[in-house]
């Protein structure tokens, strides 16, 4: 019965215990079953399937089987229904790429400078302003993001798949180290020329350190996929205006923080090599795009 699933088009005359048998085989097939019903009869192999879908107009005991009631009757309200599900999992899993990224960069930062006993080089106030651009401004722009219809030609995930998938862990470890790299250079570097860090040069490591996570959100952007993250716009006006808040929220802090911030104004030249050498991570995740493609 398992060889002939997939050839089955119509079975006419199903009895309740038949759609139970056919939602059961196909689970053990290891297909992701949907069920769409409005009847009693419906309610068993409802409540079996993976996903149960029941008409609005449907009885009160297939309504409580299923795991979405389809308000209008129209079946293409669960194409829709499906579209918006794929695009809120996606976002999702943007918004962890992009906090772990983080968090990993930040950690192993830390970590190491309390080991070689540099100077704290992000104050207490600096990553409070880090979080709310890793919590808030990242989950606002994931969520802001237009549906891609390129997602209904994925197949459903396994059901034991774990939320972090190997493009999700490869972007965040090469993203994480380049970062770390960076960042750990320029303090070392500084601590072996001058014998210390300045107040200017802890500045420019905070703000390296914000813009490197302006970047990188291009990055958690266009992760799970080969096309530019540049390709489709339309929608986008969200995105690029929470990433405008952040470049103008980090400029403001650092120009007029002051003590409490622990930074000092920048030349605007300093601000211009900043912002130009911390877009190459997201140049370097749109060659690894156009190398895919090309594949």
């Amino acid at each position: 019965m398992k060889l002939e699933l997939h050839k089955l088009r119509v079975v006419a005359r199903a009895l309740p215990m038949d759609k139970s048998r056919l939602v059961r085989l196909a689970q053990e097939m290891n297909l992701v079953v949907g069920m769409t019903g409005d009847g009693v009869n419906d309610s068993p192999a409802l409540k079996k399937a993976d996903v149960g879908f029941a008409m609005g107009s449907g009885t009160e005991v297939a309504k409580e089987a299923g795991d979405i009631v389809i308000l209008d009757d129209n079946f293409l309200s669960i194409k829709q229904a499906i579209l918006y599900g794929r695009t809120i999992y996606n976002s999702i899993c943007k918004f962890i790429v992009f906090q772990l990224t983080i968090n990993f960069a930040a950690i192993l930062i830390c970590f190491v400078g309390a080991v070689f006993g540099t100077d704290m080089p992000l104050t207490v106030v600096q990553i409070l302003w880090v979080n709310i651009i890793m919590d808030t401004f990242a989950a606002m722009a994931m969520a802001s993001l237009p549906p891609n219809p390129e997602v209904m030609l994925e197949k459903p995930r396994p059901r034991n798949e774990f939320i972090i998938t190997r493009a999700m862990a490869r972007t965040l470890f090469t993203c994480g180290i380049i970062m770390v790299a960076v960042l750990l250079g320029m303090l070392f570097w500084w601590t072996i020329t001058t014998g210390g860090l300045t107040v200017r040069q802890l500045t420019l490591f905070f703000s390296t350190f914000v813009f490197l996570q302006f970047w990188n959100m291009f990055n958690a952007k266009g992760f799970e996929t080969r096309h530019s993250v540049f390709s489709c716009l339309r929608g986008c006006r969200e995105f690029f205006l929470i990433l405008l808040a952040i470049a103008v929220g980090q400029v403001l802090i650092v120009e007029f923080g002051g003590e409490v911030f622990r930074t000092e104004p920048l030349a605007w030249r300093e601000w211009a090599v900043i912002i130009g050498s911390t877009s190459l991570i997201a140049v370097g995740g749109e060659i690894v795009r156009a190398i895919g493609r090309k594949r």
